[in-house]
């Protein structure tokens, strides 16, 4: 099983709980390796754990997630509504991400799925989410060592005359061409003879 998935589903049954929803997109993206471009949520019920997308990300998810994963990776649009109800049948407690989940969604999920206890996980993904293994530390020194060539780079690419968007779409094309994607939008400022830039990444595995 996912490492991360089962390390959760230990954690919540310590929690007295019987299931949880993750729809946060940064904690699912933590939990199965997924780019923050597809779009899904995880449903972790008591006996499976289920991946619900839609179908432009289906190919490309069941490229990433294995058999050996344990993750069921499902359709949007062939669960059903009797699906939906089932899926936390004969659960008391089922955790959502308080910090995340608007209003109107939780009452949403609470009408979907026929939840009977709906309890706040007090931010358990997201405490676990600072502890880094090894792949992760590896991971991060690659992105600073992608990040601080990138910076090299730019400050020899940099021409008179050049605008700011012109710099920001050098960097993120550096970033694609190295093996990293940028983690938020990238933003150049430059005032008199000084330049400023922010250039963080993330790499990816290959």
């Amino acid at each position: 099983m996912n490492t991360k998935i089962k390390w959760l589903r230990d954690k919540i049954t310590r929690m007295n709980m019987d299931g949880m929803i993750i729809s946060n997109p940064v904690n699912v993206q933590y939990l199965l390796g997924l780019p923050s471009k597809v779009e899904g949520i995880i449903l972790i019920t008591r006996k499976e754990n289920i991946y619900i997308t839609d179908s432009r990300y289906i190919e490309y998810v069941n490229n990433i997630i294995t058999i050996d994963d344990e993750v069921i990776v499902t359709n949007v649009m062939d669960v059903s509504q009797d699906d939906y109800e089932n899926f936390f049948l004969f659960c008391e407690n089922v955790g959502f991400e308080e910090n995340h989940l608007t209003y109107n969604k939780y009452k949403e999920y609470m009408r979907k799925y026929k939840i009977n206890n709906f309890v706040e996980t007090d931010y358990i993904i997201e405490k676990q989410r600072m502890i880094k293994d090894e792949e992760e530390i590896q991971k991060i020194e690659t992105a600073c060592k992608i990040t601080d060539e990138c910076f090299n780079h730019i400050l020899e690419f940099i021409k008179i005359g050049q605008t700011e968007k012109e710099i920001a779409m050098e960097i993120e094309q550096y970033f694609i061409k190295h093996g990293a994607e940028a983690c938020f939008e990238t933003i150049v400022a430059s005032r008199n003879k000084f330049f400023y830039a922010t250039c963080y990444s993330y790499a990816k595995e290959n």
